[in-house]
């Protein structure tokens, strides 16, 4: 796994811990999709895709020859563990699959624990999660954390097949912020 920055301010991270997190949030934000991801957050979170989804909203409206589906106003989505907030969250469907989901807030958040019991928690004004891509997109006020290892951008990509994760943006519009907390000789952690 790579972690990739692409501000000119900030260095390649070294922590593959980190990226994985990043799994739980794409898991999370995708709005309870089933997804393999191999990784011991994503564990954790493939159990959480075996619950039921529970959403609520103040309003939904499906428009089924567009293939579209919007949930507004104090949107609230549970499966789990999982628990992600928003505005507003939009589902596009072809063929009755799911090919994109798009959550928007003020903003968008969501918590969800992992398989060793840590909190992963995030949050965007957007997270956009594109099943063909394979790529999750928080854009925005973005901002990880799990374990104290906390990592903060205007853009935050995490791409599941390569397991690449890119923070901040071309040109350098703005910097990536990177904690990581130490850990102790037995693997543990210092934060939750």
């Amino acid at each position: 796994m790579q972690i990739t920055a692409t501000s000119p301010h900030a260095s390649r991270a070294r922590s593959p811990r980190l990226a994985g997190r990043v799994v739980g949030v794409a898991i999370g934000l995708a709005i309870g999709l089933p997804m393999g991801l191999g990784s011991a957050p994503a564990l954790a979170a493939q159990a959480d895709r075996n619950q039921p989804v529970k959403v609520q909203a103040d309003k939904k409206v499906t428009k089924y020859q567009e293939g579209t589906s919007v949930y507004t106003g104090d949107v609230v989505i549970d499966q789990g563990s999982l628990h992600a907030t928003g505005q507003r969250a939009t589902l596009y469907l072809e063929d009755g699959e799911l090919v994109r989901a798009v959550l928007e807030g003020r903003p968008a958040t969501f918590r969800e624990r992992d398989e060793e019991g840590n909190w992963v928690e995030g949050e965007a004004l957007q997270a956009d999660y594109r099943t063909a891509e394979g790529t999750v997109v928080l854009t925005d006020e973005a901002w990880l954390k799990r374990s104290g290892d906390e990592i903060r951008s205007d853009r935050i990509t995490y791409d599941l097949a390569t397991e690449v994760v890119e923070a901040g943006e071309e040109g350098g519009k703005s910097r990536v912020e990177m904690t990581l907390q130490p850990r102790n000789k037995e693997g543990g952690n210092g934060g939750d």
